[in-house]
């Protein structure tokens, strides 16, 4: 028995219709899946520039702190070179008030000029009493007597204690 062509074709598709409609399914399912794949290489390749980008501003944020800590480095000794400077130029004060680090004990001020040299220091920026002491040409004992008096008198006053005691001028 014979099947006509066309009936033939009817029953073929209408048996293989589940099976057809699932390979269109899946088709349809794998073109979606390179779609989306496509799509998330697009995305990939756009973090992977991101990436690179991130790279290049943390080298740039590097080389920033290494230029930060060098210019840290440069202010520190920008500010002991001007504490030199200081410390030079209250000794050249010192020398233009009569006295110098080195002088020899021998050379004798009045009570009244000790007192005026201490004072002058202090007005110029030796505030601590290792700073006067390097200055003045006379001993410690008499440069405390001599610190003690000035406070005594309402010239300077003294702040913190001990080992931080710096001596200020008051202001009139």
């Amino acid at each position: 028995m014979s099947f006509p062509r066309c009936e033939f074709m009817g029953i073929r598709s209408w048996l293989l219709r589940p099976y057809l409609d699932n390979l269109e399914a899946q088709s349809k399912e794998l073109l979606n899946l390179k779609a989306e794949i496509e799509y998330l290489k697009e995305r990939l390749r756009t973090l992977e520039e991101v990436g690179r980008r991130v790279e290049l501003l943390e080298e740039r944020l590097r080389a920033f702190d290494t230029l930060i800590e060098q210019e840290k480095d440069t202010r520190i000794w920008l500010r002991s070179l001007i504490k030199e400077l200081e410390e030079v130029k209250l000794e050249l004060e010192a020398i233009k008030l009569g006295s110098a680090p080195k002088q020899s004990l021998t050379s004798s001020f009045s009570e009244d000029e000790e007192r005026q040299l201490v004072l002058a220091l202090i007005k110029k920026g030796a505030h601590s009493p290792s700073e006067l002491k390097r200055l003045v040409p006379f001993g410690v004992g008499k440069l405390y007597r001599i610190l003690r008096e000035l406070e005594k008198d309402g010239l300077i006053r003294n702040v913190g204690k001990k080992r931080n005691r710096k001596y200020i001028p008051v202001e009139t």
